[in-house]
């Protein structure tokens, strides 16, 4: 026996280590496994039933805005097309981007009065006004005119206010 062991002591060491290797690889794949075990956590789905129309309103003015900002900005971008194209692109991105910045000054400076709360649309040469309220005094007619004319540069015969309900208060 130790002459067999003499003779095939390399062989042997080599199996014995081959058998620890592999040993110690499934031993460390199951420590791996159990580490890495996945932990459910409760997830609830939170609902804005306090979402008015004005708001869906809004939300779906800002992302129908930034989408064609975003398809006009792509066509500014392409170099394949005609250098007029691409101006043309430009000058209507920036009236976009001139309207949402009249829009939001509009709605910024409203959301301090009584008119509150309210959606400005801004087109060229008009403004309409979507309010929650019935109906405006006169010295809210005044104000939403004023803002009007210095947010957005419209003159008072363009400036329109409607209740979110359908009903036009002015």
């Amino acid at each position: 026996m130790l002459a067999f062991l003499k003779r095939y002591r390399n062989a042997l060491l080599m199996a014995l280590m081959m058998a620890t290797l592999a040993v110690s690889y499934f031993v460390h794949q199951e420590q791996l496994q159990q580490a890495s075990a996945t932990v459910s956590l409760p997830v609830e789905q939170v609902k804005q039933d306090g979402t008015s129309r004005l708001e869906e309103f809004r939300q779906r003015r800002d992302e129908t805005a930034l989408t064609d900002m975003a398809a006009l900005q792509a066509l500014c971008d392409q170099e394949n097309l005609s250098a007029r194209t691409r101006e043309d692109a430009a000058a209507q991105l920036q009236a976009l981007v001139s309207r949402r910045e009249q829009q939001t000054a509009l709605e910024g400076a409203l959301s301090q009065s009584g008119v509150y709360p309210c959606v400005a649309v801004v087109e060229s040469g008009s403004v309409t006004i979507v309010t929650e309220k019935d109906g405006l005094t006169d010295g809210e007619s005044a104000l939403v005119i004023t803002l009007a004319r210095a947010h957005a540069g419209v003159e008072p015969s363009g400036v329109r206010v409607m209740a979110a309900e359908g009903g036009e208060t002015r």
